[in-house]
């Protein structure tokens, strides 16, 4: 007897999504990213580990998600709370050679290299989230922060918010394996507690 096969596409999930990119699990309508709030594919976030004093030429720091160039200047938020490196720092470095400090910089600052090839790709399993006030101003998301009401993950990458913010949400109460999802272990505490209510989640099988 012949048989029926259906080889038509489907929107198979990612590795961190356990349901199908389906209209069950998508938000109808997408959403648009604030490609501002993004880093570029060589961007860097700087986050201190111990706290520095004045006049010091070392900074302990996270490990480093990507290299930084000698003389990038990295601004830490308050006045004179600036760094600049006078070695090159490879990816994964948990210190930065500065010349010395004009200021104390105390541990938890952070401060950010933008990057040189300016495109912005944004992985699918990108926590995003915005404030309702933002929602209600029309304002596009930006990567997932504890005091946002609304926290989604991405469904699909995103090649450069600056050229095209459009974005697929995944749908609350779908599944989602924590051990897949890009960057989890880096992710705040507040920003996985959003995820895991948002959603429901499991440990992902390697």
């Amino acid at each position: 007897m012949a048989r029926i096969v259906d080889s038509s596409n489907q929107q198979t999930g990612a590795a961190w999504a356990g349901d199908f990119f389906d209209r069950d699990h998508l938000i109808p309508g997408g959403a648009k990213l604030d490609a501002s709030q993004f880093l570029a594919t060589d961007g860097v976030t700087v986050t201190t580990t111990s706290s520095a004093a004045a006049d010091a030429t070392s900074i302990a720091v996270s490990a480093l998600s990507g290299a930084l160039p000698s003389g990038t200047m990295l601004y830490f938020g308050e006045a004179k709370e600036f760094a600049m490196l006078t070695a090159a720092a490879a990816a994964g470095a948990t210190s930065i050679t500065v010349q010395a400090l004009p200021a104390a910089i105390e541990s938890g600052d952070s401060a950010t290299y933008a990057g040189t090839t300016g495109i912005k790709r944004v992985v699918s399993g990108t926590a995003i989230g915005r404030t309702y006030a933002e929602r209600d101003a029309g304002t596009a998301y930006g990567p997932a922060d504890a005091s946002d009401d609304e926290t989604y993950l991405i469904a699909f990458d995103v090649t450069d918010a600056s050229v095209s913010p459009d974005v697929e949400l995944y749908r609350h109460g779908s599944i989602v394996k924590e051990t897949f999802v890009p960057n989890w272990s880096s992710l705040t505490s507040g920003v996985k507690a959003d995820i895991r209510a948002a959603y429901q989640t499991t440990i992902g099988a390697a």
